[in-house]
């Protein structure tokens, strides 16, 4: 199972307890949404570094930082 399976299977509400308990990071419900557009671009056609590229500007991040966040919500837990 991947961070994000888990992530989107918990409830928003358990999920901000999850939070406050430092089980998930305060910016989960951001890394879900990056997650999402890069794999919805990526599902769409468009190539890995252009998919980065638009996220990080629709973001307003780096795209190592995009990177770093797919990497880990992709990684097996």
């Amino acid at each position: 199972m991947k961070l994000y399976d888990l992530a989107i299977s918990v409830p928003k509400d358990l999920r901000e307890k999850m939070i406050q308990a430092g089980i998930f990071s305060k910016s989960i419900g951001r890394y879900i949404y990056i997650y999402e557009m890069y794999t919805q671009l990526t599902g769409n056609g468009m190539p890995k570094m252009d998919a980065y590229m638009a996220v990080s500007a629709k973001c307003f991040t780096c795209e190592e930082n995009v990177r770093k966040i797919i990497q880990k919500m992709s990684a097996e837990v």
